[in-house]
C-alpha cells in the first residue's frame, strides 16, 4: 500500500493550516506587544508552539513522502528536484527576489530588508545557517533545507544515516546544555555552527518517530477522546507559558516538541477512523501553507504597526488581514506555484507528478 495515498494526508493538511493560523496571530500578538498593546490578552503568545509542531510534521512528512527512495536506494535525482524545487521556488518568486529588488531600490520600506548587508545577499538567496531573514519563519526553512539534504544522502546510501545519529547525538548534548548547564559548549547558538546541531534537529526525529508509529499500525481507540486531550494540553501548556513566570523557550524542545509529537500522532489516529472530505477547505488552505508561512511575516507587520496597532479595533484588522493571507495563499498556490512545480518537475523528470 501507498502510504502517501492514504486518508492521513488530508488530516495533516488540516493541521497544517492550523498551525499557519496559529503562528499569524502568534506574531500579531507580538506586532502589539512591540507597540504597547495588546491582542487577545496576550493569549498567543505561545504561538510559537507552532514552529516546533512545523519542526514535527516537516519530519513526518519527509519521511511520509520519501522514505520509499531509500528503501527502494534509488530516485535521489527526483527526490532533490521535488524537495528543493518545492522550498525554492516559490521562495524566490515571493521573497528573495522582491527583497533584493527593494534592497536595492529602497530598502527603509522594510526593516528586515534595511538590515541586509551586501554580503549577507547570497545566505538569504538560499536561506543559509545564519542568514538575515527577510521573512520571520525562514529560520525554520533553513534547518528543513538542511534536514532534507541529509535526507537524500541517504537515497545515495544508507551508511549515510550515521551523520544523522551523530548530529541527532551532538543536538542532544546541546540541549542539555542549554537546559541545565548553559556552558555553550558548541559555541553561540546564534552563530551558524551551532545551529547545524540545534536542538531543534530532535524535533525532525519527533516527527520521524510518529511516522513510524503510523507505518507500524499502532492504533488509539479511544482516538477522539486522544485528540481532544491532546488539543486541550497543547492550548494549557501555551497559557502557563504566556501567563505565568514559567518560561520554557529553553525546553522549547523537550516540551513544545514533544507535546507537538503527541498532536502529530492524535491527529494519524484520527484520520484512520475518519475520511474528511477531499474538497474539505481547511484540506485546501493546508497545501498552501508553505505560502502562508513565508508572506505572512512582511504583510502582517507592515498592516499592523502601521494600521492595526493604532486602531480600537485593530484586532478585525488584523484578523481581515489573516484572512487575506489565507485566500491570496490559496490563490497563489492553486494558479501559480502548484503549476510552476508541475513545469519543473516535467521539464526535469519527464514527469508533471
Amino acid at each position: 500500500m501507498d502510504l502517501r495515498k492514504t486518508q492521513t494526508y488530508i488530516s495533516l493538511q488540516i493541521l497544517y493550516t492550523f498551525l499557519a493560523v496559529i503562528l499569524m496571530v502568534y506574531h500579531s500578538t507580538q506586532h502589539y506587544q512591540n507597540s504597547g498593546t495588546s491582542l487577545f490578552w496576550d493569549f498567543f503568545l505561545f504561538g510559537e508552539i507552532g514552529e516546533d509542531l512545523l519542526f514535527v510534521l516537516m519530519g513526518f512528512t519527509i519521511f511520509y513522502t520519501s522514505e520509499h527512495f531509500i528503501e527502494k536506494q534509488s530516485g535521489y535525482k527526483e527526490y532533490m528536484i521535488k524537495t528543493l524545487s518545492r522550498i525554492f521556488l516559490i521562495y524566490w518568486m515571493l521573497i528573495a527576489i522582491p527583497g533584493l529588488i527593494m534592497w536595492f531600490v529602497n530598502p527603509e520600506f522594510h526593516h528586515s530588508i534595511a538590515k541586509i548587508k551586501a554580503d549577507e545577499l547570497w545566505q538569504m538567496v538560499f536561506m543559509w545557517f545564519g542568514h538575515p531573514r527577510i521573512a520571520v519563519i525562514t529560520w525554520v526553512l533553513t534547518h528543513l533545507v538542511f534536514f532534507a539534504i541529509l535526507f537524500g544522502l541517504a537515497i545515495i546510501s544508507k551508511k549515510f544515516k550515521i551523520l544523522w545519529y551523530i548530529i541527532l547525538f551532538i543536538s542532544t548534548i546541546n540541549l542539555i546544555d542549554r537546559v541545565f548547564i548553559g556552558s555553550e559548549l558548541f559555541g553561540d547558538p546564534l552563530k551558524a555552527f551551532y545551529k547545524i546541531f540545534s536542538p531543534h534537529n530532535l524535533e525532525f526525529a519527533f516527527g520521524a518517530l510518529a511516522y513510524y508509529f503510523f507505518k507500524n499500525g499502532y492504533t488509539i481507540k479511544r482516538y477522539k477522546l486522544f485528540l481532544i486531550l491532546t488539543l486541550i494540553a497543547f492550548f494549557t501548556i501555551g497559557a502557563i507559558h504566556t501567563y505565568t513566570e514559567l518560561d520554557f523557550y529553553h525546553e522549547r524542545v523537550l516540551i513544545f516538541g514533544v507535546i507537538s509529537m503527541i498532536l502529530v500522532i492524535a491527529v494519524v489516529n484520527y484520520s484512520k477512523f475518519v475520511s474528511p472530505p477531499a474538497n474539505n477547505i481547511f484540506y485546501k488552505l493546508g497545501e498552501a501553507e508553505y505560502i502562508m508561512l513565508l508572506i505572512h511575516g512582511p504583510i502582517l507587520s507592515i498592516i499592523n504597526f502601521k494600521y492595526a496597532v493604532h486602531s480600537s479595533f485593530g484586532w478585525i484588522i488584523t484578523l481581515a488581514t489573516i484572512f487575506f493571507i489565507l485566500v491570496i495563499s490559496y490563490f497563489i498556490r492553486s494558479k501559480i506555484e502548484a503549476p510552476a512545480l508541475a513545469f519543473v518537475n516535467k521539464k526535469t523528470l519527464g514527469k508533471e507528478d
